[in-house]
């Protein structure tokens, strides 16, 4: 997981992105159109006028677009459910073993290197769960602590070696077939601008030859920034591609050119002279796979603000595109290679200490924006934290939040867990029942399938959020966000030569969200012509049209 400093976005951002949007001009469906076919539309709602572009294809929805995390420690990811829910989900992909537990795991005895304890679920139970659920693994490799296994267990294995054993088991000897493979998980995290959380044993807390210098960092360590992780990556790429040549090595990086990216753009002095992303694109340059990115838009507190916001959540999305275009403009730069792919391996609402907001319809709607500002964007890969994570009592849940929960949670499903808050145990709904973010994944796999083209589409009002997809067959899906607390709004829609069709409407919002979480709704008849024309505060809404 990601921990950083920061404050949410303002919502001025957001609209920057509906005034930047591409207009077209064509049939509206609308007011006009649906006059008729569904309730009245009162003048009390304001309309927001939606546009799509069918020839303006932004990307291509890849294989891999829709993922989510697994972790050693989620003994609830053995449960028989567990598979057909993530089927269920449209999950594409799994990375595992776990964020931060990465660099402190050794796959070949299923241990935490530092704690000397076993995990939860091992390798081959991670893959049997992902493979039931018609889904691919994306495993993230032992940079931090893989040379002490080597020494633990007496075989004097390097970290490159222990990778490239994993490698060779998974993919030569059980045939698993699996492609991405990254090089640790938020190793600047190690200590080198200051924030320590992820384990690194290639750290030192003196410089080498030499104490300490005036204006390092409180709990700063020394030999481990980013040029040395470029080196050892170097050797990860060499030793795992000897094994396996067709697979593809990502190495860590920082989101770039928005706020709260941190550390983007941080230098120091003594171990990193030069910014991490700098450093490691141009020591690495074409050997890359791809970047691996984590996303957190927002940071903890115990007061709101400067805390959790729903505004700001939902207008933070409005950040990414101008991410990927640094991000591009540093490939290009540093590592010759603007089109190295980007997959964002880690993302949820904030970056550590969830509370209510996390389990409220607001995560849903920020979960459909994140996933398809970035796939819009280009990038091949977005990875929700987590499948399952446990109940948290200490993050805000402040009344001024959307919700009902007084306790956060990272999973899409609850594992049951139980917890305390001021003096009395609370505890969530059995194991296995979906939150709303999990509503969210299924929706948004009804909304695009691999193959798919995302297109331009804009909304006249700058709470109103519009994503369009063409499928194979040629039929356009829009999808209505609704990011308004309190106001609906009425729809008219322009698609140049599109008409809506009686398909059935998908659904889900607010007004059905309920304990534990509602379900996604799918409308026909008038109940669908009435969704088709007006949309309700905190909901999203599918639409399907035909040409003609």
């Amino acid at each position: 997981m990601r921990h950083g400093d920061g404050q949410p976005d303002t919502r001025s951002h957001r609209g920057r992105r509906v005034a930047a949007a591409t207009l077209a001009l064509g049939l509206t469906v609308g007011a006009a159109a649906l006059a008729g076919a569904g309730p009245s539309l009162a003048a009390s709602n304001p309309v927001a006028q939606l546009t799509v572009g069918p020839a303006q294809r932004l990307a291509t929805v890849p294989g891999t677009a829709i993922g989510i995390n697994g972790s050693t420690y989620d003994s609830s990811l053995l449960d028989p459910q567990v598979p057909g829910l993530l089927r269920g989900a449209g999950i594409s992909l799994v990375r595992v073993p776990g964020g931060s537990e990465s660099d402190q795991y050794d796959w070949k005895t299923n241990t935490d290197v530092i704690g000397n304890f076993h995990e939860a679920v091992d390798f081959g139970q991670f893959m049997s769960v992902i493979r039931q659920a018609g889904a691919q693994a994306m495993v993230t490799v032992d940079y931090g602590t893989g040379s002490t296994i080597g020494q633990q267990d007496g075989s004097g294995e390097t970290g490159p070696q222990i990778a490239a054993d994993w490698v060779r088991y998974a993919n030569i000897q059980h045939h698993y077939g699996i492609k991405y493979w990254e090089i640790g998980n938020e190793v600047y995290g190690n200590g080198t601008y200051g924030a320590d959380w992820e384990a690194d044993d290639h750290c030192t807390t003196t410089p080498a030859g030499g104490p300490v210098v005036l204006g390092s960092e409180p709990g700063q360590t020394y030999n481990c920034g980013p040029a040395v992780y470029a080196a050892n990556a170097a050797q990860y790429i060499a030793a795992m591609k000897a094994v396996d040549p067709h697979i593809s090595v990502g190495v860590v990086l920082t989101a770039s050119g928005a706020p709260n990216n941190w550390p983007d753009g941080v230098t120091n002095p003594q171990t990193s002279p030069e910014s991490w992303n700098q450093t490691v694109l141009s020591a690495l340059g074409r050997s890359i796979g791809f970047a691996d990115v984590h996303w957190y838009p927002q940071n903890p507190s115990n007061i709101t603000p400067p805390g959790p916001a729903d505004a700001g959540l939902l207008a933070d999305t409005a950040q990414i595109p101008a991410s990927v275009s640094a991000l591009r403009t540093e490939f290009a730069d540093w590592a010759g290679n603007a089109s190295l792919p980007i997959m964002i391996t880690e993302t949820n609402s904030v970056s550590s200490n969830p509370g209510k907001q996390t389990l409220s319809v607001v995560n849903a709607l920020y979960l459909e924006q994140d996933y398809l500002t970035w796939l819009e964007s280009g990038v091949a890969n977005v990875d929700w934290w987590q499948i399952h994570n446990g109940i948290v009592t200490s993050g805000d849940n402040e009344a001024s939040l959307a919700g009902t929960a007084d306790y956060g949670d990272y999973g899409v499903l609850s594992d049951g867990s139980c917890g305390t808050v001021s003096g009395a145990q609370v505890c969530e709904p059995p194991a296995e029942t979906p939150f709303p973010a999990y509503y969210g994944l299924q929706l948004l796999s009804r909304f695009i399938q691999p193959g798919d083209q995302l297109l331009s589409a804009s909304s006249s009002q700058g709470l109103v959020q519009v994503f369009a997809a063409r499928a194979a067959g040629g039929a356009v899906r829009a999808m209505v966000v609704n990011d308004d607390p309190s106001t609906s709004y009425d729809l008219g829609l322009t698609v140049p030569g599109y008409h809506l069709t009686g398909a059935p409407v998908l659904f889900y919002g607010a007004q059905n969200f309920g304990a534990p979480g509602g379900a996604v709704q799918t409308l026909t008849g008038a109940q669908a012509r009435a969704a088709a024309a007006t949309v309700p505060p905190y909901s999203i809404t599918m639409l399907t049209l035909a040409r003609g």
